[in-house]
């Protein structure tokens, strides 16, 4: 891990998920981010945390809340991720599927490499783009879950400051006997510019109220999801050298604030909601499958572009 730490602090130094898992996506779909962004083939960089609240499994036996970092760094078409999610449990020694009173996992880590191949705008407001990505998911030992894949979506502007995107990405992980695609995210979005908002103000007489901070706002919506695995630890109380697949549904409301061309900050809530951990065996096979109730979160970023 120390060698993943190096690398990325590196390059922040020198140059510039109808599923959901507790440990994936970020605030909003890309396009919200990038909007009227012209920054070209520059250096970007990315730190994100997010929240989601304690709640129980549903058999009533232990509860666990989850808090995620990420950080990230991109450079022309290329991008390099690591996130860690914390896992902090209640009542440990009631959880079923764990041996003993053990936390069944504590931290789970994963890192991405994405090559973007095509990121195109056709006529009449479309926009749609696509990535190959490199993925490794796990809780003790690099690699881990390893896993190829395409990540891509489409995005339609269809008024003046109005954007509405869908996105998608499939990783084909070899490791799962089951559920061969072990890695599966899906999201929708509707996205409102800064000067879409600015222009409602103005309608609503609220402009001059706002102050000329007004025109940096906007503002967006998003349901995401995804089930993502990791390799749990040779030691792992719960399977040794086993897989853990995490799901969830996510909805949340972003504020997006973009100072100038090079400052974005995200904030908003989140709702979380038909979540489940999956445990496979060393072989892959799927073995049980434990619900969580839903839980409200949250989620923030902030993203420099040079």
């Amino acid at each position: 891990m120390r060698y993943i730490l190096a690398i990325l602090l590196c390059l922040f130094v020198c140059v510039r998920p109808v599923f959901g898992a507790d440990a994936v996506m970020s605030p909003a779909p890309e396009f919200l981010l990038t909007e009227d962004d012209d920054g070209g083939d520059g250096l970007r960089l990315d730190a994100e945390a997010s929240y989601v609240g304690e709640a129980d499994f549903t058999n009533g036996l232990g509860s666990v809340s989850v808090l995620r970092t990420t950080l990230a760094a991109e450079y022309s078409m290329f991008r390099l991720s690591y996130g860690l999610s914390r896992f902090i449990w209640e009542d440990k020694g009631q959880v079923r599927f764990a041996r003993g009173d053990k936390a069944p996992w504590e931290n789970l880590h994963d890192v991405t490499l994405q090559a973007r191949v095509l990121d195109n705008s056709l006529g009449g407001g479309w926009r749609y783009w696509l990535s190959g990505e490199l993925s490794s998911s796990f809780e003790a030992d690099f690699p881990g879950a390893v896993g190829a894949g395409l990540d891509g979506g489409v995005a339609y502007e269809f008024l003046d400051g109005w954007m509405i995107g869908f996105t998608g990405k499939t990783i084909l992980l070899s490791a799962l006997r089951d559920d061969l695609l072990g890695d599966i995210e899906v999201g929708v979005a509707l996205a409102v510019s800064q000067k879409a908002v600015r222009r409602a103000l103005k309608s609503l007489g609220l402009a001059r109220m706002m102050g000329d901070g007004s025109e940096k706002i906007g503002f967006s919506v998003a349901f995401s999801g995804a089930d993502k695995t990791y390799r749990l630890a040779p030691d792992s109380p719960v399977r040794r050298n086993g897989y853990l697949g995490l799901v969830r549904s996510k909805v949340g409301a972003y504020l997006n604030y973009r100072n100038d061309e090079h400052l974005t900050f995200t904030i908003g809530p989140e709702y979380n909601y038909a979540r489940k951990y999956k445990l496979y065996d060393s072989s892959g096979a799927l073995s049980s499958s434990h619900r969580l109730d839903d839980a409200f979160g949250g989620s923030c970023r902030l993203m420099w572009a040079f």
